[in-house]
């Protein structure tokens, strides 16, 4: 039965290329990855697992495909299928890295990994840190990658904060936000602090609802209101409105698809239309464009999507090819 489901899931994924290929956009996932590239001014996508036969099987892809605000476009593959890797580009060198993630025989990932020559190349890894799900951005004003949380195996996540300042990792010896993974995390431009909500715990079932902000001395608990609880939510910064942009997620109810926004002084709900319910919509904000793009996720198991919608500041429009 078990070759069975193999041959199954190896006859369906030249289909999946196939007609993503026709019709000029990523196959459906979820667990994937969106940054915007500030060289070529398009958003990249990476990554991502689906399930396929209801479950029994899965399809991990190493896809590169970019987006212009008006179609995708096919980049080839590059490095090794994993799901749940963290991405951040780097303003000031001009480069995009990654982060962990993890592999299809289900382990979670150490590597630090810059995107070259159209393949990724390992770098120094932070010392003893294996994740997935984590946080990982780029503060631009210290120009520093910064690392938190993530999984590094079954009902376990990392609670330590590291920062790369070009040469080597540093752990941040001050106190982190509890362990957690697959949280929003962006860095604030304007504010000159990384943000940080919501995501899965160790225990079962626990979903945190709390707001953090992070300057590179301490992790500040922040006595605001928010969304509720919120894990797998798609966050991005909108950096001509100066505010983070969060979408959709998994609360403690099942999915939602509501549209939230956070300026360092209050949550502000923006809207609950537009794309359907799901979790890990991920989001990436176009600065050339000045428009959050959103691709993606999971509808419910084992309901991937593809679809691709942009935010206006007002409303989702659906982008179709």
């Amino acid at each position: 039965m078990r070759y069975k489901y193999f041959l199954f899931a190896i006859l369906l994924i030249p289909a999946l290329f196939t007609d993503a290929q026709q019709s000029m956009s990523p196959p459906v996932r979820a667990h994937h990855s969106l940054v915007y590239d500030e060289e070529s001014k398009t958003i990249l996508l990476t990554g991502g697992s689906t399930p396929l036969d209801g479950g029994n099987s899965f399809k991990f892809f190493n896809d590169i495909w970019s987006f212009d605000g008006s179609k995708w476009t096919w980049k080839g593959n590059a490095g090794d299928e994993r799901s749940g890797m963290a991405l951040a580009y780097d303003a000031k060198r001009k480069k995009l890295y990654s982060f962990g993630g993890y592999t299809s025989d289900g382990r979670s990932r150490s590597e630090f990994r810059v995107y070259e020559n159209n393949n990724w190349k390992n770098l120094q890894e932070i010392p003893g840190i294996i994740a997935a799900e984590s946080g990982f951005v780029y503060d631009s004003d210290r120009d520093r990658l910064i690392v938190f949380g993530g999984s590094p195996g079954m009902r376990k996540v990392n609670n330590e904060t590291w920062e790369w300042d070009g040469s080597a990792w540093k752990k941040f010896e001050g106190i982190s936000p509890e362990g957690r993974q697959a949280f929003a995390m962006v860095y604030d431009e304007a504010r000159k602090k990384t943000i940080l909500y919501g995501g899965r715990g160790e225990a079962p079932g626990t979903i945190y609802d709390d707001t953090w902000e992070y300057d590179g001395k301490s992790w500040q608990k922040m006595a605001v209101t928010g969304p509720g609880p919120r894990a797998s939510a798609g966050c991005a910064y909108d950096n001509d409105n100066k505010i983070l942009i969060l979408f959709g997620g998994m609360t403690k109810n099942g999915f939602t698809n509501e549209t939230w926004s956070y300026d360092g002084k209050e949550w502000k709900k923006l809207s609950d239309q537009g794309p359907k319910k799901r979790a890990m919509g991920y989001l990436a904000y176009d600065k050339e464009r000045r428009k959050v793009f959103l691709f993606g996720g999971r509808l419910g198991w084992p309901n991937d999507v593809n679809d691709t919608w942009e935010w206006d500041g007002t409303k989702w429009n659906e982008i179709k090819f």
